[in-house]
């Protein structure tokens, strides 16, 4: 593949599309930071809620920048597809935070 034809974007800028790209980077590098830091608070004090808290971030935050950028790039799926995924995994990541909140883990 062409060095070039990875630079080009439709619908947009390059700029823009490069911008999309690193600020979607940056959300997923501080989502799993947090999610192993609240792991690691579990390991060293054994307290289930942080362990439910790093379970919540990774699939509120981490898992849905995954699905939204690798499944339409590696397997070419259908936008409905993505969205339903990432919000499917965003849902679960809020409950397993609401259940740290009103639950008793």
């Amino acid at each position: 593949m062409d060095g070039v034809a990875l630079l080009t974007s439709t619908g947009g800028e390059t700029t823009i599309a490069i911008a999309v790209v690193v600020g979607q980077a940056v959300a997923f590098v501080l989502a799993c930071w947090i999610a192993k830091r609240a792991y690691d608070g579990y390991r060293a004090a054994r307290r289930p809620p942080l362990l439910w808290l790093a379970f919540g971030i990774a699939l509120l935050a981490a898992v849905p920048t995954v699905v939204r950028f690798l499944l339409p790039t590696l397997f070419g799926a259908a936008s409905l597809t993505t969205t339903v995924l990432a919000t499917a995994s965003e849902i679960a990541g809020l409950v397993a935070i609401l259940y740290i909140v009103y639950g008793r883990p």
